[in-house]
């Protein structure tokens, strides 16, 4: 009789997951799972869209590994970006919680515990981050005759 009550209870109190912020925030999957996570301002521009085959490609080595999607995301890049994982072999997901406000579009994860420190696209991929970005950090040259008077 005991595990009836504890079940009314536990159905009457609500969610019957483990740290279910933590989850509504990577879209269903724990922290310490998630291999990389794309802000929608990344998700959306022109730089990951053409080389997201590539990023699938690169993270291909955390088997099993699987793409949470966000439904906020338009549904043109929804479609492309699962068409473009599963062809890769990534189980995809739209994730669609009424409650969730994750500030994640896309979302790599494996099923097991990885605890990476930073899952940012900067420090996961530093290559592909923007052109503007590797300007800024290049320094300019000089010209002989500014070294020369100064």
């Amino acid at each position: 009789m005991t595990d009836l009550n504890k079940t009314i209870l536990q159905k009457a109190t609500g969610e019957n997951r483990l740290d279910p912020d933590q989850q509504k925030r990577y879209l269903g999957t724990f922290r310490e799972r998630v291999v990389l996570a794309l802000s929608f301002e990344e998700a959306i521009s022109d730089q990951v869209q053409t080389q997201f085959d590539l990023l699938c490609k690169k993270l291909m080595h955390y088997q099993p590994l699987f793409l949470k999607i966000s439904p906020r995301l338009s549904d043109f890049l929804q479609v492309s970006y699962m068409k473009i994982a599963q062809d890769q072999g990534i189980q995809t997901a739209i994730i669609d919680e009424a409650t969730a406000d994750s500030p994640y579009a896309l979302l790599f994860h494996s099923d097991h515990a990885l605890d990476l420190e930073d899952i940012g696209l900067e420090t996961v991929f530093p290559q592909n981050t923007s052109t503007e970005n590797q300007e800024e950090k290049t320094p300019k040259k000089i010209s002989f005759w500014k070294k020369l008077f100064g």
